[in-house]
């Protein structure tokens, strides 16, 4: 269900946006993230990286695809540890560019769980930055930050559908290679 929206929604962004100057570009981001509200109770401080492309259908508006690997170190508890969650998201977004160099962005997508805290998240995403000329005409320094959730959806012993969401606000700054 959600490739088929994910699918339909890219089409309808190819169809609405004329792609006048497509611009191609491939960035590569070390992360910090920060765990907020119950997830926080879990893990103090999580790492991670990502490599998103980005494609320009407009002079404002661009596609992006992301992937990356996350880390979250589980906390301490009366002398024994909670597990580590490790997770690859990857995700689809819109970005929009009201001026240049500044960017407000939406993703959504599946975090692929690689420790046993569970199996796949639906992941949604929003965000802002900015980005930061370098020496290059092409290349640039781009800055984020953002706020990331993964929802798992289950069924708890008494047949009762139940929601946990793993929330956290993502800071990264990374390099941007203009294709």
């Amino acid at each position: 269900m959600l490739r088929k929206f994910s699918t339909l929604a890219f089409l309808i962004f190819l169809l609405t946006f004329k792609a006048q100057a497509q611009e191609i570009s491939l960035g590569l981001s070390p992360e910090i993230n920060f765990p907020t509200g119950n997830a926080s109770n879990m893990s103090g401080i999580g790492f991670g990286g990502s490599l998103k492309a980005e494609f320009g259908i407009s002079d404002k508006h661009a596609i992006t695809a992301n992937g990356g690997y996350n880390l979250f170190i589980g906390k301490r508890y009366f002398g024994s540890r909670i597990q580590n969650i490790e997770a690859i998201p990857a995700k689809l977004g819109f970005k929009y560019y009201p001026t240049p160099d500044f960017y407000m962005e939406a993703q959504a997508g599946a975090a692929f769980h690689i420790s046993g805290f569970s199996k796949t998240s639906f992941v949604w995403s929003p965000g802002f930055g900015t980005r930061f000329k370098t020496g290059s005409a092409t290349n640039k320094i781009d800055f984020g930050l953002r706020y990331e959730a993964w929802t798992n959806t289950s069924y708890n012993s008494t047949a009762n559908l139940k929601t946990t969401s793993f929330g956290f606000i993502g800071l990264k700054l990374g390099y941007v290679f203009g294709l």
